[in-house]
């Protein structure tokens, strides 16, 4: 039996530009993991030829920056609330949003210094900041959330490739956010 692969319709002349290239790059990211994202792939993907993505991303390398951009850029940064509840919102954001692209984590840990990346860590940051820690447990609890949410990540997709646990690896996620957060609270 073969399988068939989504391929798109075929783009007119001039059609194709980058925000639909990321838009493809982003569904096909989804639906096959990131091991699995090539420039063939997404060029059949978004209704065009290789030679097209090409044209827009000139390697793998590229393209792989393009998708945590896309994906890390999604993440949304939580402005209401104390530092706790901040904290809460944007990772268990950021956990809802990288557990929806299979190898993501990983692919983060491979190539941490995007812009997006940065600005995620800036956003940490700045709420822990407001948290009170001392400067000698700020790089340590920076450290330990980062950890527990690609850590959490990399399991959901490990113990549940089709998204079918997806609500209890969230629900184990928020538990250990939880103990992280009280741990920093008594420090």
């Amino acid at each position: 039996m073969v399988e068939s692969a989504y391929v798109a319709p075929v783009l007119s002349y001039g059609a194709l530009d980058r925000a639909h290239l990321t838009k493809h790059l982003l569904e096909l990211a989804r639906d096959v993991g990131v091991d699995k994202v090539t420039m063939r792939a997404l060029a059949a993907h978004a209704g065009t030829s290789a030679s097209s993505v090409y044209y827009h991303v000139k390697d793998k390398s590229e393209l792989l920056d393009l998708l945590i951009e896309t994906v890390v850029e999604s993440i949304e940064v939580p402005s209401a609330g104390d530092w706790e509840q901040r904290l809460i919102a944007l990772y268990t954001n950021a956990w809802r949003v990288l557990s929806s692209v299979p190898g993501i984590a990983a692919l983060l840990q491979q190539r941490p210094h995007t812009e997006a990346a940065r600005n995620m860590d800036h956003a940490t940051r700045r709420i822990l900041h407001e948290s009170g820690l001392a400067a000698s447990d700020f790089a340590g609890s920076h450290a330990v959330l980062y950890i527990h949410l690609l850590g959490s990540v990399e399991l959901a997709h490990r113990l549940s490739p089709d998204a079918s646990l997806t609500d209890e690896m969230e629900s184990t996620f928020l538990h250990g956010l939880n103990v992280i957060i009280t741990g920093l609270k008594h420090i």
